[in-house]
């Protein structure tokens, strides 16, 4: 079988880093990066849209506004400008089985600094109420601040943008792990009830708002009830 020629197929040209790309439509920017043999200029993690490593400030021919996403997310268009945008790291900060307002204020000391300004929550690529989140670990409500953060990427924007040194995604993990730590796990240890057929039809045989509060009871107990 002939191998697939593809110089000869047709190509876009998309700008990263200051510099000319040509790519094939439908690939995505790390694709088009790889095969350009340009893999170095955007970092590369898990290639599934999970571990935020390829963020990259993205404008669209014709239009001003700077978006957010993932190089490995995002196809090509013709004309894009793409700038690797990554989140400098910082140290963790391990979790507190003993969750509290007080307790995550220790742990977090710039939490009430946030003005509310907005700016993370526009800037998030996956769409998390990041603000109305800070709002609600400010409050102690961190059982719905969890559900929150249970889709970020941890690409580090929300911190990046923040003026006043708030560190949202960071306390979205601390939040969910500190919840972990504080679960009955000799309970959770023992054997469940449902089968894995059983589980799953109980998990996916039903409207959206009873499946999230089975999955809600599944994650806290090991086991779901009909």
């Amino acid at each position: 079988m002939a191998g697939i020629n593809v110089m000869s197929q047709e190509h876009i040209e998309v700008i990263v880093s200051g510099k000319a790309l040509k790519a094939r439509p439908g690939l995505t920017l790390t694709h088009a990066l790889w095969e350009a043999g340009r893999a170095g200029e955007v970092q590369t993690g898990c290639d599934g849209g999970v571990c935020g490593a390829c963020t990259v400030s993205i404008q669209l021919k014709g239009d001003s506004k700077t978006l957010i996403d993932l190089a490995c997310q995002r196809q090509v268009e013709d004309g894009m400008t793409v700038f690797p945008y990554p989140a400098p790291t910082i140290p963790a900060v391990a979790p507190n089985r003993e969750i509290s307002p007080e307790s995550i204020r220790a742990a977090f000391p710039t939490l009430d600094r946030c003005t509310k300004c907005g700016a993370c929550s526009m800037v998030c690529p996956m769409d998390i109420p990041v603000m109305d989140s800070v709002t609600r670990m400010r409050s102690g409500a961190f059982e719905e601040a969890a559900e929150d953060f249970t889709s970020c990427i941890h690409c580090g924007q929300c911190r990046v943008v923040c003026e006043d040194r708030v560190k949202p995604h960071n306390m979205g993990m601390w939040v969910r792990r500190s919840l972990g730590m504080a679960q009955n796990w000799e309970r959770l240890a023992g054997s469940a009830v449902n089968s894995p057929d059983e589980s799953w039809d109980l998990l996916l045989d039903c409207d959206e708002e009873t499946r999230l509060a089975r999955c809600r009871e599944f994650r806290k107990t090991g086991r779901v009830e009909s």
